[in-house]
Order: structure tokens, then sequence, then C-alpha cells
């Protein structure tokens, strides 16, 4: 808590009280009033540089202080409010620490004498700002001791993301200090020291005692200094490691993985008429199957059962669920929906949603919107296993479908067909006999039928055929030997770059082929798969569990149409 205190003249002060366990000071509403706020001048070019530190007392690695104030001045007017947010201090201060702003400068007021021989560090994060809302580009860190000696021990590494291997910017690194080599069972309160990551994903810590320390990344959005479920995190690659004067180079690669454990959580149930529900929920969601029987709906007072007719979701919409019923009278009724998990397979628990329908009537028509793969050409190219489809606003029965829907040869023949569908919008049509290399088809929508108007739409596809696909191959080499060696093969030109476009496993000898393959730029990840789940593992906090070893090729292997072609290094992973 704080309070306002009067000093001499017409200033005040705002006093901070912290708890004697804090490690870290957070200078919330640090802010001094005095009677003409200084502001920066108007005028000139948009100012782009961020702020920076021209001048300390004491100065930056001074030894034998004894002062008990810390005068930072800035290049520039910074916004007071960002450095109470920036700024953190260890170690501990117990008493109330208080700040004085004059024009660029801060003055900072340690409560009592400082502790004799100890190494004092200041951080300032890159959320700085200066007063047109330039930020820090990287922290800035300002050390000093009260004894002769001031610490030396440093440690460096770099938070990468773990798709690419580049850098990311703006983590908070947390340093906490252990007894030896053995991971913490439970994350300590709050961490010995904190910095962030530069442009490049670098980070290091200067000035710190030296001695083993456990050190994880986070993405630390709500500003509490402590790792919670829904945030991204990095765990370091080794259960602790030694800071000592020798750490110069971030030669450590920290992977930043998200461990999601929550089921996804409804958030709304909204009745768009007298047969149309829809059911929002807190993350993006998949149907495990799109039969209705799990489900059910019933009038809450009478407990009478309602039919469900058809679950959908539309791909551009991926936290919602659509649930289309007969008309429902306007008493309220409850739903419990089944089969619904999130991206890492975890299950929404089957509560009961309460609702009253609405009384509007179900005007909503079938429209066609497009078809799959999307594509300007007149005649889409089609990879191998990938088969054509539609997409409509609403489900479509097998019926209707084939009413709508036509394939035919290129003799104007009609082809039979038959459909899939994972969501009920999205339709994939497989032909029969089964489409061939460079053998053209034609997909009509009967537009009539939809809408009244004389509209046919219409495209064309043809597979692919061997003439212009080509294979990638290469070599990939672990010291981990703990699992079997996964590589994934990442088109990087599509508008999906996220998403493998295809899996294998490298043989005994480390090497790899991906057969068939359309023409992308292309790139490798390999990772040695621990637990043979058939995906990357980032690991977790506690209990430590590292990643899983991983790595990326860092130049787009050469594509040619009836080639197989080569990656020119071995994918190296340490």
């Amino acid at each position: 808590m704080g309070e306002w205190v009067k000093t001499k003249g017409s200033r005040r002060r705002f006093a901070i009280h912290y708890p004697p366990s804090s490690i870290y000071y957070l200078f919330s509403l640090c802010l001094i009033v005095s009677c003409a706020s200084p502001r920066p001048p108007t005028g000139g070019p948009p100012d782009q540089t961020p702020p920076s530190l021209e001048a300390t007392t004491p100065e930056a690695g001074a030894v034998n202080v004894t002062r008990q104030t810390v005068r930072l001045e800035f290049s520039e007017y910074v916004d007071q409010a960002s450095f109470a947010q920036a700024l953190s201090v260890t170690p501990a201060i117990d008493g109330q620490l208080d700040i004085d702003w004059s024009r660029r400068s801060v003055e900072i007021r340690f409560p009592e004498p400082l502790r004799e021989n100890t190494t004092y560090v200041l951080t300032i994060d890159t959320s700085l700002r200066d007063a047109h809302n330039v930020a820090l580009t990287q922290p800035i860190t300002l050390a000093f001791s009260t004894g002769p000696v001031i610490n030396q021990g440093r440690l460096a590494g770099r938070v990468v993301e773990a798709q690419t291997g580049t850098g990311v910017a703006g983590y908070d690194v947390l340093a906490y200090a252990v007894a030896d080599s053995i991971a913490p069972g439970l994350l300590p309160e709050t961490p010995a020291y904190r910095t962030q990551t530069d442009q490049n994903g670098a980070f290091q810590f200067s000035y710190m005692n030296e001695q083993p320390y456990f050190v994880i990344a986070l993405q630390d959005r709500n500003r509490n200094r402590y790792p919670d479920a829904d945030e991204s995190f990095a765990v370091p690659p080794r259960p602790t490691l030694q800071a000592d004067s020798t750490q110069t180079t971030p030669d450590a690669r920290w992977l930043v993985t998200t461990l999601d454990t929550l089921p996804p959580e409804p958030q709304r149930i909204r009745s768009y008429s007298s047969r149309r529900l829809g059911l929002r929920f807190s993350e993006d969601i998949h149907l495990l199957n799109i039969t209705p029987s799990d489900w059910t709906l019933e009038d809450s007072l009478s407990g009478t059962p309602a039919p469900i007719q058809a679950l959908y979701m539309q791909p551009d919409n991926p936290r919602q669920v659509f649930v289309l019923t007969d008309s429902l009278p306007t008493t309220p009724h409850r739903l419990r929906p089944a089969a619904i998990a999130d991206s890492s397979g975890n299950h929404m628990s089957p509560d009961a949603l309460f609702f009253t329908p609405s009384t509007t009537a179900d005007t909503l028509r079938l429209r066609f919107l497009h078809f799959l793969p999307r594509s300007d050409s007149l005649a889409v190219a089609l990879p191998p296993n990938v088969q054509p489809g539609l997409q409509f606003n609403q489900p479509v029965s097998e019926e209707r479908l084939h009413e709508l829907v036509s394939v035919e040869d290129t003799m104007q023949q009609a082809v039979s067909f038959t459909t899939t569908t994972e969501n009920n919008t999205t339709y994939r049509l497989t032909p029969s006999p089964v489409l061939q290399p460079d053998q053209p088809i034609a997909i009509r929508v009967n537009g009539r039928l939809l809408t009244g108007a004389d509209t046919v739409y219409t495209q064309s596809f043809q597979r692919l055929s061997d003439r212009a696909l080509g294979a990638l191959s290469g070599v990939v080499a672990a010291k981990d030997t703990s699992g079997a060696i996964m590589v994934e093969l990442y088109a990087t030109d599509t508008n999906m770059p996220k998403t493998p476009f295809a899996t294998t496993h490298a043989d005994a000898t480390g090497t790899f082929l991906f057969e068939y393959l359309p023409q992308h730029t292309y790139r490798f990840r390999a990772f040695v798969d621990r637990n043979g789940n058939g995906r990357w593992d980032g690991g977790q906090i506690t209990p430590y569990r590292p990643a899983e070893p991983l790595t990326w090729s860092t130049t787009p292997p050469a594509w040619r149409a009836r080639w197989e072609s080569a990656l020119a290094d071995t994918l190296r992973i340490e």
C-alpha cells in the first residue's frame, strides 16, 4: 500500500510500502506531483528513438557505496507510469521506498542504510516508454556494491519460438537461486533475478551471485512475475545452470511452449431463432464427432426431451458450435453438450447450459460459399491425398448435396462421388473411380436450387502428375538416443505455416525422405520424440521436465519437379 507524504515546499512524494519478503519492488504509481508537471517540447519529426540512461549516481559497477539514494538521468522525458511498471530491485528492501521526479531525472531513496558487502541490481525492462510511447528495445541494468567487490556472475541464453527457431522479444526471464544441481520441486515465490529478452530473443544476467540457478522464460501477460496456467513459457535446457564470470555468449536455448491443461469453457449460449443455437467457447475447439446423439436437450421444467437435428461449425469461427433443433417452445431449456475438445485434447465438462428459445422464426437460407482448395485458377491442381471440396454456411444432407452438386469428366459424363465432413459445413468429394494423375474433372453447384437465380458455380480440378511432383531428403543426427527422431516438413509459402505439411521418421542412419511433393518453399523441423507421442513436447516447469531436443533447417531445400533433392547439411540436434 502507499500514501502521499508532504515534503518541503509545494511538492509531494508518493511512498510505497512493501512486504519484507518481496524481492522485487514494482514502483506502481510512484509519481511525484509538482505544481508544474514537466512536459516534453512539441514539434519536429516523429520520435522513433527509445529513451536511454545517460548518467547514474552511483555509477554502474561502483563499489563501497554508502549513500541511500540512486539517481537516474534519462536522455529524454519518460512516461512515469511505465517506469513504475518497468523497474525491479534486488535484493529485498524492508520498509517504504520513495522516488522523486525532476524533469528527465528520478531519485530513488531507500528507507534505511543498505546492507554491507552486498551487490544491488536495478533492472528497467522494456515496459519503459518515453513521452512519445517509444519503448526500450532491451532492458537496462545498473549494479553497484556496498562492499569492495561487486558480484561478477553471469548467465546468458536465447529464448526462441519452437516452430521456427526465431528469437522472441519481450519475454521475462526469471532466475531462482538453488542450493545444488537439482531443479526445485516447487517454484519459489519470487525469483532472485529478473531480466527480459531483446529483439533477437537473447538475454543476459550480470552481477549475480556465483551459484546454481533454475532459469525460466515467461510471457508474463498479467505482470505478476509468476507462471500462470495459460501463459507461454520455456524451461531451461538443464535442471540448473551455474552463474560465473566466464558466461559471455547466449549459447543455450529456451524453447517456448504452452502447457494447456485447462478444458474449454462455454462463455455464452445464444438462441438465434426458435430452432438454432450458438455456443461460444473460451478457446478454439473441435467436435470429436458431429452426430448429436451424445448431446442432451430438454425442457428444464417438464424434462421433456427435444430432438437435435444437427451440429455444425464454420472454419472461420473455431470457437463456436451451432445446434439445429426442431422449433422449440419459449419455455426454459437446458442443453448438455458432449464430445468437444480443444487442440490439446482437453475435453469440456458436460455441464448443463440453460437458455430460453427465441420466438424468432428461423429464416437462414442455405448458401454455397466457395470451393476447396480456394484458388483463382481456372483449374485447381490437387496434391496427392487432397480431395476437392465445397464450403456451405450450414449443414447439407447427403441427399440434398447430391441434388445440388454434380461431377463431370472431360466428356461431360457424370462421375459418381462420395462425401465426408468433419464439421457439417466443409464437404470433401471423392470421385469414383479415384481421380488419377492428370485427370481433370469439373464440379458444379446448381445455384438455382439454392436461390432461384439462374447461376451455376463451376470449378475444374486436376490431380497433379508425377512430372509435377518432387521429393526432398536429408540426414539428421542427434546425441540423444532416448527416442525416435521425428522430422516435420512445413510449406512456408502457404497461409498455415504452423501446420506440418507432412511428418515422417528418420531411419536408423538418420536418413529421411518426403515423396510426391508439389511445388512449395519448404523447411524441416526435427526432434527426439522421447515420450513417443508423435509430436514435440516443450516440457514443464514443476516438476521439471526438459523440452524434447529440437532443431530446424536454416536454409530452404531446393525443390525440383521429378527429382529427389537432398538437404546439403546434416540437421544436428544438440
